[in-house]
């Protein structure tokens, strides 16, 4: 995963090479989205430009994510299988002295879904691996981890929680670069695998150093989290979490833009089977910009490193800007 998201950040310095000025789409507002995942701070990454004193921008954005991953033996076993509905309003605003502070609110529904068909048709399209999910139950909803006998997580209740709450400072430390830090608050719910314990994260994004006048645009992004732990699999947890994005974005036309992005993180927890590894999430998506105001986002996102976070997801987003 490291040498993967290294390799694309190379790549998209060296198209940038020779230029010197600060070019900015925003990011893709997209992470891990599986449900192991919740109980680590994994912010946005990619906002390279902190908002001036009394600018603000609200998103509202939603995450359809279906996953699926059986493995393992008697000795040790893991299933992770459902589908997830997050609802975030996210609000930034500009405090001045370069400074701008952000609030993330998600909310969260769980169940067994309805997208195990069209993902296996989605796969089967694009000549992609379904992981064994043609072979399990239809729409089951179920996370459980067995080792030596003992049952540490079974979670089969569906339903709506409240996610963590996430608030957040950055800086505009150079132009091109905000230096921003985000704590995660425990307001979801550990048994129900909605967060439900603390994190703080410490980041960077840099913008590529794009032409005013080009088409292109792109950040790389890296820092690192340390999560408290939690009540399922606590044991195992990483507590220090480092992670990294790259991403690229190309104005189609006037109202239209393209942008594909790499999130990749380090392993979550300490095991030997695939969901505990280093991951590494594939997006990609168009942004309708409506107005001087108002941008909409349609994406999906992709596992290129199989079982290691959700294999599909789809994002949506509404953006809107304003001052006061």
């Amino acid at each position: 995963m490291i040498k993967l998201l290294s390799r694309s950040a190379v790549l998209m310095a060296g198209v940038a090479a020779g230029t010197c000025a600060v070019a900015g789409e925003r990011p893709l507002a997209v992470y891990n989205q599986g449900a192991l995942a919740r109980a680590f701070e994994l912010p946005v990454l990619g906002e390279t430009q902190v908002l001036g004193l009394a600018d603000s921008i609200t998103d509202l954005r939603y995450d359809l994510t279906t996953e699926y991953h059986a493995s393992g033996d008697a000795g040790e076993s893991v299933i992770l299988d459902g589908e997830s509905n997050l609802l975030t309003f996210a609000f930034r605003r500009g405090i001045g002295r370069d400074l701008e502070l952000t609030f993330d609110l998600p909310l969260l529904y769980q169940g067994g879904g309805f997208m195990d068909k069209p993902v296996e048709n989605w796969h089967s399209a694009f000549g992609l691996p379904n992981g064994g999910r043609e072979d399990a139950p239809r729409d089951r909803y179920l996370y459980e981890y067995q080792r030596d006998g003992q049952v540490l997580l079974d979670e089969h209740r569906s339903g709506a929680d409240l996610g963590d709450l996430r608030i957040g400072f950055g800086w505009q430390a150079l132009d091109g670069l905000a230096l921003r830090s985000e704590v995660k608050f425990p307001t979801g719910s550990e048994s129900h695998l909605s967060g439900g314990n603390s994190g703080v994260a410490v980041y960077g994004d840099y913008a590529l150093p794009f032409p005013d006048d080009s088409i292109f645009s792109g950040f790389l992004s890296a820092g690192g989290s340390y999560n408290g732990k939690t009540k399922y699999l606590g044991d195992m947890q990483n507590r220090f979490v480092p992670f990294g994005s790259a991403g690229l974005a190309v104005r189609l036309i006037d109202s239209l833009s393209l942008l594909a992005q790499l999130y990749g993180s380090g392993a979550l927890y300490d095991g030997d089977l695939d969901p505990f590894r280093e991951a590494l999430q594939f997006s990609l998506g168009l942004r309708y910009h409506v107005g001087p105001a108002f941008d909409l986002d349609f994406g999906f996102q992709e596992d290129p490193i199989t079982s290691s976070s959700p294999d599909f997801s789809i994002h949506l987003g509404l953006s809107w800007r304003g001052r006061s």
